[in-house]
């Protein structure tokens, strides 16, 4: 059976145990896995050592220097370091490169739809309604804005519920100033004359004043209403939405 010594490696100095039947065989190390030929380390010990030269004579030629010794093979580099993971929300360059504007832009944005928030401090994004006090998204909508016609439409029929009713009060006015002379020979007029030398009629002239005045003011009402719904609270047209 071979008996197993140790032998250090020339390159890193480490011991190897190895057989005595691979002495003069080239072998790999283990630690450093660079080759080198296995010496019998006792043969080596009991090699008499050479004599010394002599001194060389004058005017002789110096011994050729030996050889330098080959330097020892660097270790080989480390593998680099696998690559870094890519985030699943990155598909190339350059949404990479995306991202990383937004970062250094540092601009407000809307947290659903990243449109910058125009103010900064809206509360509520104008581009996807998103509210971002109560984190939740509203329902949004595309409105065609109002045309010359809306606006006519609007607006004309509140121009003529106030020009109603500025006609009831001149009407009423008309009616109350002219009314005796009407029923003067009409079926009213009793042809007598009170003790202050006015005509008598049969229901007085007071009793039409106040009926015709009682149906101008609830026209007027309807008519002064309306107006101020459409010109005061309904300031614009009605929102088309855009389908």
């Amino acid at each position: 059976m071979a008996t197993v010594v140790d032998v250090p490696c020339p390159h890193c100095e480490q011991n190897l145990k190895v057989p005595t039947t691979v002495f003069g065989k080239k072998v790999k190390c283990k630690h450093c896995e660079l080759p080198f030929v296995v010496e019998d380390p006792g043969a080596k010990a009991a090699k008499p050592s050479k004599p010394a030269k002599p001194a060389a004579k004058s005017g002789a030629k110096p011994a050729a220097k030996p050889a330098a010794k080959a330097p020892k093979p660097a270790a080989s580099p480390p593998p680099p370091p696998p690559p870094a993971a890519k985030s699943p929300f990155m598909d190339d360059d350059e949404d990479t490169r995306k991202v990383e504007l937004i970062k250094e832009e540092d601009v407000p944005r809307c947290p659903h739809c990243a449109v910058e928030l125009d103010p900064p401090d809206a509360k509520i994004c104008l581009n996807c309604g998103f509210n971002n006090l109560t984190r939740e998204k509203m329902e949004t909508k595309k409105v065609d804005g109002a045309t010359t016609e809306d606006w006519a439409m609007h607006l004309g029929p509140a121009i003529i519920a106030i020009i109603i009713t500025v006609t009831l009060i001149g009407v009423n006015i008309w009616f109350c100033m002219n009314v005796r002379e009407w029923l003067l020979g009409s079926v009213m007029d009793m042809e007598e004359k009170d003790a202050a030398g006015r005509p008598k009629f049969y229901i007085h002239p007071a009793a039409f004043m106040v009926t015709i005045g009682i149906i101008s003011a609830r026209l007027a009402y309807s008519c002064t209403k309306y107006a101020y719904r459409k010109l005061v609270v309904e300031k614009a047209p009605e929102e088309r939405v855009r389908k």
